[in-house]
């Protein structure tokens, strides 16, 4: 098939394409990332191969599939753009796996439903905020603007013109609002909201009393709280390792990943600094919030739950343009360096 023309990709063209993208693949500096990759890859190509779907389907799929392979080239070459989208796309910050785990927060199931705002019609009662969800949409850290929401936002939406109030001077003036609007109105803005937020990875539950936190297996186990996206998989300790302590300094020349030096790929991959690894991935926890479940005590609630609250933060190393005031952006001070810090003050 010619490149440009709008025609339906034959089968042997997207197997070639197929092939290349694998290839790219391979060449990505960590296992996680050559997993995921292979697993997208293998669905993306399935569905350009589907001959059920229409030919402007496949064709947009096998355009996109293009797009992507460029976008791989460049990452593997270093190009920081590209591969922060090969790090968003892996770890759910964009695209389908960003969707997958963010679903499940949009409802609560713990939680009655809400009265109808139109006693006839079901459809009509609004949106429930989930404990999880309330707890990302009121911080800074999971918001790409990085600019909160007040909690009575949530409640009543700052959209939501004032004649919804039937006591107010405007619902006297002018009427109240019709609920068909209202109920409009609540569900837009929590739509709008729910999907400029970054999702976690998986929570974890600091118990009071005690030091640190609880392993992502055993977290939801006590509390019988819900777990949130890949919360087994030890990605956010493995990301902490990549992206390297805060004090910690640079050390000499090497891979961020054992099997990247391995003889059988030594000769194909195009090998990117660590340095410049270590800073994308301190990049990418700035884009991870960290959902920690922080126990009140022993109380349990009516629900049979333990007592707590949802917290939002940020890893120690993460770097962070929304909110660099908490965040880490140098080397922490050793004694040695301290050392000379107080002896030039004393001169």
């Amino acid at each position: 098939m010619k490149r440009g023309l709008a025609t339906t990709p034959t089968k042997s063209d997207v197997l070639a394409l197929y092939k290349s993208l694998l290839r790219q693949a391979r060449l990505l500096p960590h296992e996680y990332l050559r997993q995921i990759f292979r697993l997208k890859l293998s669905i993306d190509i399935k569905s350009a191969l589907d001959v059920s779907r229409k030919d402007k389907q496949r064709q947009a799929t096998f355009k996109r599939l293009r797009k992507e392979l460029s976008k791989m080239k460049l990452a593997n070459d270093g190009d920081r753009q590209a591969f922060t989208h090969v790090l968003d796309l892996a770890y759910g910050r964009k695209g389908p796996l960003k969707w997958g785990i963010m679903i499940p927060l949009l409802s609560d199931p713990a939680a009655p439903a809400p009265p109808r705002i139109i006693p006839s019609v079901e459809s009509s009662r609004p949106p429930v905020y989930s404990p999880e969800l309330t707890a990302l949409l009121i911080s800074p850290y999971a918001r790409p603007s990085g600019k909160a929401l007040k909690p009575s936002h949530l409640r009543d939406p700052p959209t939501l013109p004032s004649r919804a109030d039937p006591s107010s001077e405007d619902a006297r003036l002018f009427g109240p609002l019709s609920k068909r609007r209202e109920v409009n109105i609540r569900w837009r803005y929590f739509s709008y909201q729910w999907k400029r937020v970054y999702p976690p990875i998986e929570v974890s539950v600091e118990r009071q009393g005690t030091q640190g936190t609880s392993s992502p297996k055993d977290a939801v186990i006590a509390p019988r709280i819900r777990g949130v996206g890949m919360q087994t998989a030890g990605l956010l300790e493995e990301l902490k390792t990549l992206a390297g302590a805060v004090s910690e300094r640079p050390p000499a020349p090497r891979r961020i990943d054992p099997a990247y030096n391995s003889s059988s790929t030594i000769t194909e991959r195009r090998m990117l600094p660590n340095r410049y690894l270590r800073r994308r991935y301190r990049e990418l926890l700035g884009r991870i919030p960290i959902l920690s479940y922080a126990t009140g005590g022993p109380g349990i609630n009516p629900n049979g739950h333990a007592t707590g609250k949802y917290e939002v933060s940020l890893a120690a190393n993460a770097l962070s343009q929304r909110v660099q005031h908490e965040t880490a952006h140098s080397l922490e001070v050793d004694a040695v360096d301290l050392a000379w810090f107080k002896r030039g003050m004393n001169l």
